[in-house]
This record gives structure tokens, C-alpha cells and sequence, in this order.
């Protein structure tokens, strides 16, 4: 059976894209570093669509257990790069620990697996890459912080390779899911308040939508799930810059600068490994 290599998998939008693909058949590969939860999807997920579940409890930031990641991506026909992480303070208030480990989840981590995965795709004949990424990547939607830069920095890689000469004509399909807010634990992790409930998406929703595009014969490029973020992603790309730049349009972490940190993620903690978020 064909198998796919899920990083963040133990909960939110990486638990529901794993579920999505087992329901077609996928045995799975379900990575992150919470090993009770790994052990508890694994579990409810094999039984439920009769599939394979392994389990790597493993920290992508750390190098040695990313080397073990790229060994695992090296036989998967799906990877799913889910896992990341995200800080609710303005850059000039964070600890550096802590970008150092949001960036090695958002940035080194996706790119690494993605480079071990694609020959071992190239020569067996089939190959799908999805790279979750955020609505943030696209434009100021979350001003103050690296993340949106982190983000945007993955959607490029995705399209970099997506158009160059040697994956036009390849059975191999690199995408990237360009999220909003999903009801996830996002928020609360980074230390955020909650989003809009009529801006949040449902995370098992996503993920059939996103699963379903990823396995069709010509996956598209770059995948935006409901049409509030198509239409917001469009903007933050076509509007005039300074109109996105105003002031309140969007999220300044600045704004916050000098309030008490609020409690966020451990260095080592992934935020977005449960959850998702503009």
C-alpha cells in the first residue's frame, strides 16, 4: 500500500489530514513529539480505516531527530509538512531560543524532508508534497513577528520547485495549503487571543478539501480552502502595499510590546503541530 509520512500528526489539522488520507487507502507514518497522542492517533485511526499507523516521536528542530525524519520521508509517496510553531509577541520581545525554534520547524524542517523525499519520489513514478503553510505568508497579515516570513518562505520554496523545468514534466506534485484560522489550539499555544469564529474553519473540513486536490492527477500549485481567505489572500497580494499597511488592518504584535508576556509555547513546543492559524 502506498504510504504517506505525516509530521505534526497528533493532533489538529495534521491529525485530520491523516485521518483524510487513510480513509484512501494510505498507511501512514505519523510524526510529532508528543508521543501519547502519536500512540492514541495511531491507535483510533488503524482501526477505524483498517491501515498501517508507525509512530516517530521525534522534535524537528532538533537535528539529529530531523536526520531521522528525512531517513522515514525518503520511502513515502505523500509527504505532509504540517509541523510548525508560532509566537504571539512583537520580534523585538521574543526570547531568541524561541525564533530559533519556530524558524528550524518552519523553514529548515519542511525544506529538509522535502529534499530527502522528492528523488526516492522522481524514480519510483509518483510523488505528492504538500507544504502547510498560512494566509500570513502572503502579505503584512501579522505584522511584528517572523512568522508570516517563515511562512511566506515555505509557500516560495513550494512554488520555486513547482515551476522549475524538472517538475513540470514530473509525476511528482509539490503543493502548497494556504491556511486562515482552523479551530484549532493555535491561539492559545502562541499566546493569542481566539480568532473570529466566522473567519475559523473546521480542521477535518480542510483537510478533505486539501487531501482530495493533493490526489488529483494535476495538483494545483498553491491551494487556499474557502473563499474568505481566496479572496483575502488575492488582496494581500494585488493591493496597493501601503493600503495593507495601515494601521489596525492587520495584526501588530507591536502593539503589545511592552505588556507581560503572556505564557506561549515552551522552546520545543510546536504550536501549529495542533492547530493552524492565519
Amino acid at each position: 500500500m502506498p504510504r504517506a509520512l505525516v509530521t505534526g500528526a497528533g493532533r489538529g489539522v495534521g491529525r485530520a489530514l491523516s485521518e483524510a488520507l487513510a480513509a484512501r487507502g494510505f498507511d501512514l507514518t505519523l510524526l510529532a513529539r508528543d508521543e501519547a497522542a502519536l500512540g492514541a492517533a495511531a491507535g483510533e485511526i488503524g482501526a477505524r480505516f483498517e491501515v498501517h499507523c508507525d509512530v516517530m516521536a521525534e522534535d524537528l528542530a532538533d537535528p539529529a531527530g530531523l536526520e531521522r525524519a528525512a531517513v522515514a520521508a525518503r520511502e513515502a509517496d505523500v509527504l505532509v509538512n504540517n509541523a510548525g510553531a508560532g509566537l504571539g509577541r512583537w520580534f523585538g520581545a521574543t526570547e531568541w531560543a524561541d525564533e530559533q525554534h519556530m524558524l528550524a520547524l518552519n523553514v529548515i524542517a519542511p525544506a529538509r524532508l522535502l529534499h530527502a523525499a522528492l528523488p526516492g519520489m522522481q524514480r519510483r513514478g509518483f510523488g505528492r508534497v504538500l507544504n502547510v503553510s498560512s494566509v500570513a505568508g502572503s502579505g503584512p497579515a501579522w505584522q511584528g513577528a517572523t512568522y508570516g516570513a517563515s511562512k511566506a518562505c515555505i509557500t516560495r520554496l513550494t512554488e520555486d520547485l513547482a515551476y522549475s523545468r524538472a517538475m513540470r514534466s514530473s509525476p511528482v506534485a509539490v503543493t502548497a495549503l494556504v491556511l486562515g484560522h482552523v479551530d484549532t489550539e493555535f491561539h492559545e499555544r502562541a499566546g493569542l487571543p481566539p480568532p473570529p469564529r466566522l473567519l475559523t474553519l473546521r480542521a477535518q473540513w480542510v483537510a478533505e478539501r486539501a487531501v482530495r486536490v493533493l490526489l488529483r492527477r494535476r495538483p494545483p500549485v498553491r491551494y487556499v480552502p474557502a473563499a474568505r481567505y481566496h479572496v483575502l489572500e488575492r488582496a494581500l497580494h494585488h493591493l496597493p502595499h501601503r493600503l495593507m499597511t495601515l494601521p489596525h488592518l492587520a495584526d501588530d504584535l507591536s502593539r503589545s510590546a511592552d505588556e507581560p508576556r503572556r505564557p506561549a509555547e515552551a522552546p520545543g513546543r510546536s504550536a501549529e503541530e495542533p492547530s493552524r492559524a492565519a
